[in-house]
């Protein structure tokens, strides 16, 4: 597809990490990895100041002394609390 960037992952992963997005939809887990997947059922049934809770928490850590896996992971989680918190604001 592209020679700079690689395979078809490689893209997706720079995309999403420049662009601040994910293509992971947490209504129907299109897009997600099944650790993401995991993820969004823990993390559905949690009361909103909860979520709150967690993404300040998660805000607060320092990507610079994690690895790119972990790095990764921590944006990954951020992004699926950011949206579960926009759907429930949405519902109240």
């Amino acid at each position: 597809m592209c020679d700079e960037l690689g395979n078809d992952e490689m893209m997706t992963a720079y995309v999403e990490e420049y662009a601040g997005t994910s293509l992971c939809s947490i209504v129907d887990g299109t897009g997600c990895s099944e650790k993401e997947k995991k993820y969004i059922d823990k993390m559905s049934s949690t009361p909103f100041e909860t979520l709150q809770e967690n993404y300040t928490r998660l805000q607060k850590m320092s990507p610079d002394s994690m690895n790119g896996e972990l790095k990764d992971w921590l944006n990954k989680r951020k992004k699926i609390i950011k949206s579960l918190l926009e759907t429930l604001s949405d519902e109240l």
